[in-house]
Parts: structure tokens; C-alpha cells; sequence
């Protein structure tokens, strides 16, 4: 972290604040989004810090499905969504066989990590809340999950809802967070850390940290809503 950053940090509160099996997923290709047939290099998706709950150790469950812990357990407590996007270069090049860290608070803005003891916030025990997956050939790639929460951070701002991502292609890696378009505009506004990990560079946000709301319902599951999420590195 460089040295104005952590001033940035310490001037917000935020610094003393946040002190595998693969498996291959194909995303639906008549859902998903294809390159611009352009020579302007696409902008790369922001980078973002790893945050203080990347699990200290991988759950049982590490597949696509983040919303059951075993293979037909019960379900997550949530409203349950599809994350599906591709991996790319600029040129618009699909990054084969990327591999795909995910990992989130539940439903109520709780991570199943030692470092988060909130007692007003219940643990999921349905909830896996992490997976380990590869993009496919052509850079598709999906996820079942729950419609995070968000949280409170030292009773100073709130977090709001987002999905850790750390993606490591053959030449490039990416830590990031994406966050989802139909967020309330005040509660982007008075979160610090996304004001942090952009560089204050917040007005307007831009577009490329945003999983956008499809009118296509999920193919994983009929109950499930659809964001798109493309990632640039």
C-alpha cells in the first residue's frame, strides 16, 4: 500500500477499521456479453483491497453454488441471485481458463470469518459464501449465490452490498469488488472504503464496478434474479 493511500485511509477512519477445488462453469451464451467490435481498448475493471475476511481457510464447498455448503443441502437464508460474466483483456480477448476466488458476506452482512463477531448479525450455516472456479475457454464463467447485506464498520459508515472478487489470469491478477447498480446512490455515497479503493474518484462511480440487473432470469435457477459482470484485466 503506498504511502498516500494509508494517509487517505488514516484520514478517513477506515485504516483502523479494516487493520480450493475448481471447477469449470460455462455462462450461457446467449446471455452473455460479446467484445465491442472496436479498436478502443475496453477500461479495466478497478482494482480493489483483499478486505479483512478472505477466509483463512476455504469451507468445505468451493464450487459455483455459494448458497448450499454440501451438494443438495439446504439453501442460504436470502434473495437469491446469478453473478455471470466473462473475463477479458482490453483488446477485448477472452482470458481462457482464468481462475476465480469469490468470497461475501450473507444475507445480514456477515462473514463466516473469526475476525467478524458481530452478535446482531447471525451466522448462515447453509451459507458456503465462497467458491474457487475456473473461467472456461472463451472467459465465461458463473456463480449461485445470495444477495449480500451490508454492514456496519466501527458504527462510522456502512459497507455497501458487494462480492469480493480475486481473478488470476495467465499474465495479469485483479483484486476487486463489485457492487450492484440498483444500490440506493446515498448509501455508494457514504461508503468509505469504496471511496478509498477508487482514489475519491467518485463522481460519477464508474460503470465497470457494477453487476448490472438483466430482464433474463437465471438457467441455474428459475427463482434466482441475473446480474452481468464482466472483468477486465
Amino acid at each position: 500500500m503506498s504511502n498516500s493511500k494509508r494517509k487517505f485511509l488514516m484520514a478517513t477512519g477506515v485504516f483502523a477499521a479494516f487493520g480450493a477445488s475448481n471447477r469449470l462453469v460455462r455462462a450461457d451464451d446467449s446471455n452473455a456479453t460479446r467484445p465491442p467490435a472496436s479498436d478502443k481498448p475496453l477500461p479495466r475493471t478497478p482494482s480493489g483491497d483483499l478486505g479483512p475476511f478472505y477466509p483463512v481457510e476455504p469451507p468445505l464447498g468451493t464450487d459455483f453454488d455459494l448458497t448450499r455448503v454440501r451438494e443438495g443441502g439446504p439453501r442460504a437464508r436470502g434473495t437469491l441471485i446469478e453473478i455471470s460474466g466473462r473475463v477479458l483483456y482490453r483488446d477485448g480477448t477472452p482470458q481462457a481458463n482464468a481462475r476465480l476466488e469469490i468470497w461475501q458476506a450473507n444475507d445480514v452482512g456477515r462473514y463466516a470469518h473469526p475476525g467478524d463477531t458481530r452478535a446482531d448479525a447471525p451466522l448462515d450455516p447453509n451459507f458456503q459464501g465462497y467458491a474457487d472456479i475456473r473461467a472456461d475457454a472463451k472467459g465465461y464463467f458463473r456463480i449461485l449465490t445470495i444477495k449480500p447485506g451490508l454492514y456496519p464498520v466501527d458504527g462510522i459508515f456502512q459497507r455497501s452490498p458487494h462480492i469480493h472478487f480475486d481473478i488470476r489470469g495467465r499474465q495479469r491478477r485483479l483484486v476487486t469488488q463489485m457492487y450492484f447498480e440498483d444500490t440506493a446512490a446515498t448509501l455508494l455515497a457514504q461508503d468509505k472504503v469504496l471511496q478509498h479503493d477508487l482514489w475519491g474518484k467518485v463522481n460519477p462511480l464508474p460503470s465497470t464496478i457494477f453487476a448490472k440487473l438483466q430482464k433474463e432470469r437465471s438457467t441455474l435457477d428459475a427463482a434466482a434474479r441475473r446480474y452481468q459482470f464482466d472483468i477486465v484485466l
